[in-house]
C-alpha cells in the first residue's frame, strides 16, 4: 500500500528472493542465489506478464495484478539415483499468483462528507433537479454527489484501464459492480497527494489511493443504468445492481431487488430492534438507537445482498462545489440502498413519479411508464459493529479487501 509501481516491484522481487532462499535452502549464499535469478530465463511465461526488473523469472502483469515466478534450475544430489548412474537432478518450478478483490458489496462512487455523520439515513445521490424530498434536498452548490473513480483494469470485473475519459461508462459500471481496485484510508489530511487518477496512471493495482475527485456535470441516466438496467461498455456486459438478488418485484418495467434490510436481522423472533417486523421508519429508529455494545445484529447474508455496499466517509466537511474537488477518505462505511426516487419534477419540487422502498409496495402500485428512471436514492448507514465478522473482514481500506490466490 502507498507505494509507487516501481517501489512495489522492487519490494516484491526482494521478498520473492528472500522467501525462495529460505524455502529452497540452496547450497549457496544469498548473493549467489540472487545471481542465479539474474541469469534465469522464463521462455514459457504467458504474454500478459510484461513487467520485469532484475530477473526474467520474476514477472508481473502491467498493473501488477498478477505475479509469475519461475525458479532457476536447482541441482539436487540424489540418494539412490547413483544406483542407476544418476547422481544429480536439475529441478525448476513455476507459480502464478493473482490478486483478488474481496467480495462484499463493493465500493459505490458516492461518498459521505465528514460533516454529515449522525443520521441513520442519508441521501446518497441527490437528484439533478432542484427537488426537495427528505432526506434529499437537491444538489448543493452544483455538486451532484458522483465520485469520479478510475478503472485500473480488473479481469473478473471485465474492466480495462481507464484513468481518464469515458466518465459515463465508468460511473455506470462502478455503480453496478463497485470500484474495480483496492482503496485506502488515512487518519489525517496527508502532506502529499495520493489520488486515484495518479495511481491509476502509475499502474499499481495495490497502490490503495485514498483521495478521489468529485465528478462535475450531470451524466444522463447513469444512476438508473447502474442500478436498474446494467452496463454494456467493457469486456462484457453486467446487470444493474438491483437486478441481482433473489426477491424481485416489477418496478416501472424493471425486475428489481425487493429485499428490505430487516430481512437480515439475526433474530427477528425475539425482536432485536423492538419490532417483530420492522418498517422503513422503524429500521431507521433501530439503527439510530444502536450502541457498539449491542453486538452483531445482522446475519452474514447481508454482505451478499444486492443493496449492500461500502461508501467512503471523507475528512472533508462537504463534497465541494460544482468544480472538481479532491476529497480525502477517512474510512469506509457499510450502507444499504433504501429509497429510490423516480422521474422527479422540478416544476413541482416535492413530487416524484414514484418513491419506492423495498417491501413497502405492491407490484400493481409500481406499474407505469417503462421510461421512468431513477434520479436519486437514499441509503441506511449500518453500524460497523453490527455486522458479523465474515462481513467486517472485507471492509475496504483493510487487509481483507485483497486476497492472494494461487492461480497456477
Amino acid at each position: 500500500a502507498n507505494r509507487t509501481k516501481a517501489v512495489a516491484m522492487v519490494d516484491a522481487e526482494t521478498e520473492i528472493l528472500r522467501i525462495t532462499f529460505a524455502t529452497v535452502s540452496p547450497d549457496m549464499t544469498l548473493p549467489e542465489w540472487t545471481t542465479e535469478w539474474a541469469n534465469c530465463a522464463d521462455p514459457n511465461k504467458p504474454a500478459r506478464f510484461v513487467e520485469t526488473l532484475n530477473s526474467d523469472c520474476i514477472s508481473f502483469t502491467q498493473n501488477l495484478g498478477e505475479v509469475r515466478v519461475q525458479t532457476p534450475i536447482i541441482p539436487w544430489a540424489t540418494a539412490f539415483g547413483g544406483i542407476f548412474g544418476v547422481s544429480q537432478l536439475d529441478t525448476s518450478a513455476a507459480a502464478e499468483v493473482k490478486l483478488n478483490l474481496g467480495a462484499s458489496g463493493g465500493i459505490l462512487p458516492f461518498g459521505i462528507p465528514g460533516g454529515a455523520t449522525g443520521p441513520a439515513e442519508l441521501c446518497l445521490k441527490e437528484p439533478t433537479s432542484p427537488v426537495s424530498i427528505e432526506p434529499c434536498d437537491g444538489p448543493v452548490e452544483g455538486n451532484f454527489s458522483f465520485l469520479d473513480f478510475t478503472q485500473f483494469g480488473y479481469e473478473p470485473f471485465g474492466t480495462t484501464e481507464q484513468c481518464t475519459g469515458n466518465t459515463v461508462n465508468r460511473l455506470t459500471r462502478n455503480i453496478a459492480q463497485g470500484v474495480d481496485h483496492p482503496l485506502g484510508t488515512t487518519i489525517d489530511f496527508p502532506a502529499d497527494l495520493w489520488d486515484d487518477v495518479t495511481r491509476c496512471k502509475d499502474g499499481n493495482f495495490t497502490a490503495n489511493p485514498y483521495q478521489v475527485k468529485t465528478k462535475t456535470g450531470t451524466p444522463n441516466h447513469v444512476l438508473h443504468e447502474g442500478l436498474a438496467t446494467g452496463a454494456t461498455a467493457g469486456v462484457f456486459a453486467v446487470p444493474g445492481r438491483l437486478e441481482l438478488g433473489t426477491k424481485h418485484i416489477k418496478v416501472r418495467g424493471n425486475f428489481l431487488d425487493n429485499t428490505p434490510l430487516w430481512t437480515f436481522l439475526n433474530n427477528t423472533d425475539t425482536a432485536i430492534c423492538g419490532f417483530p417486523v420492522p418498517t422503513h421508519d422503524e429500521m431507521v429508529t433501530c439503527l439510530e438507537s444502536y450502541m457498539p455494545g449491542d453486538g452483531v445484529i445482522f446475519t452474514s447474508e447481508l454482505g451478499k445482498s444486492a443493496r449492500f455496499a461500502w461508501v467512503p466517509l471523507f475528512h472533508d466537511d462537504t463534497l465541494g462545489s460544482g468544480a472538481s474537488t479532491i476529497l480525502t477518505i477517512k474510512e469506509f462505511l457499510p450502507v444499504y440502498i433504501q429509497t429510490t426516487f423516480w422521474d422527479c419534477n422540478p416544476s413541482n419540487p416535492n413530487v416524484c413519479d414514484l418513491i419506492w422502498d423495498p417491501d413497502e409496495a405492491t407490484e400493481v402500485e409500481l406499474l407505469g411508464d417503462n421510461g421512468a428512471r431513477i434520479e436519486a436514492m437514499t441509503a441506511l448507514i449500518i453500524p460497523f459493529e453490527a455486522l458479523p465478522q465474515q462481513t467486517q473482514q472485507f471492509q475496504p481500506g483493510s487487509g481483507g479487501q485483497i486476497r492472494y490466490l494461487l492461480s497456477k
